[in-house]
């Protein structure tokens, strides 16, 4: 079956592997960001995900009303800014906070009324989900709170499959001009590969942690589901 899937956070990384990948399968394919990839086969819709809550409502409507009848959201969309919490601005506390939680709080509860079928949910979270780290405290509590949205989203009879995954750092712009050594990071074409894998087969919510040194995938938890491996 064609499906249309919204992937925010899909100009790059792995949400543009993602869409790649959807795109080759037949799929219609709608990615967000701030610029556009040039992505043959796919719709792409700028959107601009600030420190500007009060804006958020209606950028995110005028871009839905584009692609609509949506069945999957693929949240990929992210943004560190590191230091003690008294380091950090407003601005950036309110970026992490819009970018992390609010937006994809939003959609969801937009794309729930208006999905065709009950809508798939992928929420791409990062090891900061479980792994507080000294100078990252607002993106850990973004992160972990993603990662929670997600499993209580899984509760309710009305979403149709959830999948949170937890990738451990991956090779992507998301690191320019941080000085951070991406060597050891993720292929972000294997972390799209494990996330396509865990989304297939029979299941209503699966927590997975793509882990390396080595790299391999952890399957958490699993509800509904007698395929907890893949």
């Amino acid at each position: 079956m064609k499906k249309n899937i919204f992937i925010v956070g899909g100009t790059s990384g792995v949400g543009k592997e993602l869409a790649t990948h959807y795109v080759s399968e037949g799929h219609n394919v709608c990615v967000t960001g701030r610029k556009d990839p040039g992505l043959a086969g796919a719709t792409y819709a700028e959107l601009a995900i600030t420190d500007d809550s009060a804006t958020l409502s209606g950028d995110i409507d005028r871009v839905l009303g584009k692609f609509e009848q949506i069945h999957t959201l693929i949240y990929a969309a992210g943004f560190l800014q590191r230091g003690h919490i008294d380091q950090l601005s407003d601005h950036s506390l309110r970026t992490m906070t819009n970018v992390g939680l609010l937006a994809p709080m939003m959609l969801i509860q937009r794309l729930k009324q208006y999905a065709p079928t009950p809508l798939k949910v992928m929420l791409i979270t990062s090891s900061s989900q479980y792994t507080p780290r000294e100078h990252e405290p607002a993106y850990s509590a973004t992160k972990s709170g993603l990662g929670m949205l997600g499993a209580s989203l899984a509760r309710d009879p009305e979403i149709g499959k959830v999948l949170v995954a937890a990738p451990s750092g991956i090779r992507t712009p998301f690191w320019e001009d941080t000085g951070e050594d991406t060597q050891t990071m993720l292929d972000p074409k294997w972390v799209a590969q494990q996330i396509v894998d865990l989304s297939s087969g029979a299941f209503k919510y699966k927590y997975a942690k793509l882990l390396r040194d080595p790299v391999r995938t952890e399957i958490v938890e699993c509800l509904d589901s007698d395929l907890c491996r893949i």
